[in-house]
């Protein structure tokens, strides 16, 4: 990889106000491999990809290769369990 970091990792990491250590925890790597890949100096293998993405609510492609399809559940506003919500339903 280039070592340019992975700004949109980077800003989603920072909006959940979490460490890098919490996201490794959370999707099973190492601190250290998760550090490489946020700085861009390692790309994750598929399944450390999907599990990232997931982590943070957007594609594999957005999260990687910057092809932003929607916006996370943090731009949107989502709350992070993403239920149904009550957007547009009638009241009781």
């Amino acid at each position: 990889m280039s070592g340019v970091r992975n700004e949109k990792m980077y800003q989603l990491r920072l909006k959940m106000g979490l460490s890098q250590r919490q996201v490794a925890e959370a999707v099973g790597i190492s601190q250290s491999s998760y550090a490489m890949i946020e700085g861009g100096h390692r790309h994750p293998r598929k399944e450390v990809e999907k599990k990232l993405a997931d982590f943070f609510g957007v594609t594999v492609d957005e999260l990687f290769f910057g092809r932003d399809n929607h916006g996370s559940r943090l731009e949107e506003g989502e709350p992070e369990g993403g239920g149904g919500g009550a957007r547009g339903s009638p009241g009781d």
